[in-house]
């Protein structure tokens, strides 16, 4: 009986810290991750925004219709975005391989820059971008959705025109490419 109450004594310290330190892991993730998601768009509005992760887990509650997310450490580059409702539309559609269903124009801030995507086509890797395509150190920029795509016509396509262009032009998830920073 005195072995037992010694190794309860000795390992409840233990027991304790080891079920504390993954809560306290976890919230230093999470805190990590707002910080992130909150560095997507200005203060204005990223300071009253929903944040989620990638999954779409709420990490925090927000107020004012904005909803941010955070870097994806396994991707290339910092890229966490601010979104308004048509945007959050468009990313689930787009992670989940469905057609869009916004009816409102969409606004997205990634004023922390973009990971290297290809410009031409959605499902493309380096590896399968058309030549000229991949885009890389992309800096700070916002998008825009339009609901009506064809007022998407005339705009180029070109990412190094020195102003915004369409990126997915002809597809379903064809946007507005806003660059803040100069390319």
């Amino acid at each position: 009986m005195r072995f037992l109450v010694t190794v309860v004594r000795f390992s409840l310290p233990a027991l304790v810290m080891t079920l504390l330190i993954p809560a306290v892991v976890h919230a230093q993730d999470t805190d990590a991750m707002i910080a992130s998601a909150v560095s997507a768009g200005p203060a204005s509005i990223s300071d009253d925004a929903r944040v989620i992760d990638w999954s779409m887990n709420e990490l925090r509650a927000g107020t004012n219709g904005w909803t941010c997310l955070p870097d994806d450490v396994a991707a290339p580059g910092n890229a966490p975005w601010c979104v308004n409702g048509p945007w959050l539309n468009f990313l689930h559609a787009l992670l989940n391989g469905e057609e869009p269903t916004y009816d409102e124009v969409g606004i997205a801030y990634m004023l922390m820059g973009d990971s290297p995507i290809c410009n031409s086509d959605p499902a493309a890797t380096e590896d399968t971008c058309a030549e000229g395509d991949w885009v890389t150190d992309l800096g700070a920029h916002m998008m825009m959705l339009v609901p009506d795509l064809s007022n998407l016509d005339g705009i180029t396509a070109d990412q190094m025109n020195g102003g915004p262009w369409v990126m997915w032009p002809g597809t379903t998830y064809a946007h507005l490419m806003i660059p803040i920073d100069s390319r």
